[in-house]
């Protein structure tokens, strides 16, 4: 195999996974072919990650040392870690692994039947709970009932990480993951998949995605991690020229399709801070919500709501254009106070029934 025909560049990023790092590569190992190189980059570990890693390249078996590259660097997050990994690969396909998950043994087996001529393969994963396995599931990456393919794969599990994609190196030429932001990948990923020419999905759960208590993920609220991502994604377009047409599908799916369950959740957990909170949520994605009201999204491209529902949220995105806070917090109020006397109807109901079958 020569040095720059590689077909998989597998890029583990590292930083404190001494616990795990071990197994993730033994994965790696065992799935893996010549036509695979391997780029290990630790992001300043402070652990014993880096010595785990020596010892694992110093035991491989001859025809693979060549394949491991080791990069240490300095500190920067996960964002600049990818972004080293990307830049030294030399194959034609990037596959992401992190450092605390792993693969079956068949992985690049099926990638290789997959990837001819596609830009991308899209997989399932089985997510794993580290605390207690009984809450571990498949994550199906495509969701069927959609019109679309583009927007099954949005709307699919995972569909803002690169964990379960493989992708075509050129794809990252106009992309970099943003250096010193949580969530990285929704900065590329969902953009990548818009942009892409062939898409393959692999109805194969073959990734296995680990759930620590104390990953980064674990940590964040879904509030949280929702905030994060528009800002992400809105300054994406933004940098792009505010191509929001060309990205409407990205803003379907991560804001209208999203924000009636973040604003119910945010308000029965942190009812103090909600008008705080959307008033920056406007400052950071006006141009974006402005987007969303000017095309009537709401209406136009495909959700989860119902008509009441759609009504509601379309409501929502224009008084938060128009700087009427109040009056989204009240239109979740009316909503909460409806699902209220809703349950006490249904329990009555339910009560008349059980007295009426004595």
């Amino acid at each position: 195999m020569e040095k720059d025909n590689f077909l998989f560049s597998i890029i583990v990023p590292v930083y404190n996974t001494e616990k795990y790092i071990e197994k993730c590569l033994s994965s790696i190992e065992k799935a893996m072919d010549s036509d695979c190189e391997v780029i290990i980059v630790n992001d300043g570990a402070t652990d014993d990650s880096e010595e785990v890693i020596k010892t694992f390249i110093s035991n491989l078996p001859e025809k693979y040392k060549n394949n491991f590259v080791y990069i240490k660097k300095e500190n920067k997050g996960l964002a600049d870690t990818k972004n080293v990994g990307i830049k030294n690969a030399r194959g034609k396909y990037i596959s992401v692994v992190d450092s605390d998950d792993y693969i079956s043994e068949d992985f690049y087996d099926v990638a290789r039947k997959h990837i001819e001529n596609c830009d991308i393969i899209v997989y399932d994963l089985y997510v794993i709970y580290e605390k207690d396995k009984s809450w571990n599931y498949v994550g199906r990456a495509y969701k069927d009932d959609k019109k679309e393919e583009i927007v099954s794969l949005l709307n699919g599990a995972m569909s803002g990480s690169s964990c379960n994609k493989i992708i075509k190196k050129e794809l990252y030429n106009n992309h970099e993951f943003p250096v010193g932001k949580e969530y990285e990948d929704t900065a590329v990923t969902p953009f990548i998949l818009t942009e892409a020419s062939k898409i393959d999905y692999v109805p194969y759960a073959m990734y296995y995605y680990l759930q620590r208590e104390k990953s980064i993920v674990a940590s964040n609220t879904l509030v949280s991690a929702f905030y994060k991502i528009c800002n992400n994604i809105t300054t994406v377009i933004e940098q792009k020229g505010n191509d929001f047409d060309k990205y409407q599908n990205v803003i379907n799916e991560f804001f209208v399709d999203r924000i009636f369950e973040i604003f119910i959740q945010e308000l029965d957990e942190q009812k103090k801070n909600f008008l705080d909170s959307i008033k920056d949520f406007r400052k950071n994605n006006i141009k974006t919500l402005e987007y969303i009201v000017n095309t009537n999204m709401v209406y136009n491209l495909e959700n989860h709501y119902t008509d009441r529902q759609k009504k509601m949220v379309s409501n929502v995105f224009t008084f938060l254009v128009e700087e009427k806070f109040e009056n989204v917090k009240r239109e979740f109020d009316k909503r909460k106070v409806v699902n209220y006397c809703r349950n006490i109807i249904k329990n009555f109901k339910i009560f008349l029934k059980s007295i009426v079958n004595r």
